[in-house]
């Protein structure tokens, strides 16, 4: 195991061993991951998605938009992806890269590698609530697991409005 069990599970999953896909969203870590307690084989994702680079409403006031990743936050995260992969591959395993839509990435990539289960820390954001939710309900379509816990954030998603005109 490369680290410790998490505190706040969100969804439980059967205890047979399971292949699993893990979707790193903002998690770039794996020594307090718990995504990596209890599954084998298992395949790591990172996916750059076009839609966190592109203005859209935030909700604070009609017709005003923004951006997730400003260029100063996008250094950090390409050196955090490279970090990651290089531990992983450490740890002889691998960082797969992917750019596009996870919703239509992650079904299908789970489907090629015939995995069980994909596994995610939720993140905080009306636009990451609904992505989540949809990603689940594709997953369920394909009969492939969604496995998904709130480790990692200061806050639990369920504590945070889900609604856009909330934030």
């Amino acid at each position: 195991a490369l680290s410790p069990p998490g505190q706040c599970i969100v969804h439980e999953y059967p205890t047979a061993e399971m292949s699993r896909l893990i979707w790193h969203r903002r998690d770039l870590r794996l020594h307090d991951n718990e995504l990596y307690t209890d599954a084998s084989p298992i395949f790591s994702l990172f996916i750059f998605d076009p839609a966190e680079f592109s203005p859209r409403p935030t909700g604070i006031q009609h017709g005003v938009n923004g951006v997730t990743h400003e260029p100063h936050f996008t250094r950090h995260l390409l050196r955090a992806v490279e970090s990651l992969r290089s531990n992983l591959r450490k740890l002889d395993g691998e960082l797969l890269i992917r750019h596009g839509n996870p919703l239509e990435i992650i079904p299908k990539l789970a489907r090629d590698l015939n995995v069980d289960e994909v596994a995610y820390n939720e993140v905080p954001g009306y636009y990451e609530y609904q992505q989540s939710e949809e990603l689940k309900l594709s997953l369920r379509s394909k009969n492939i697991h969604a496995y998904t816990t709130s480790s990692l954030t200061l806050a639990h998603p369920d504590d945070l409005p889900n609604l856009q005109c909330s934030w």
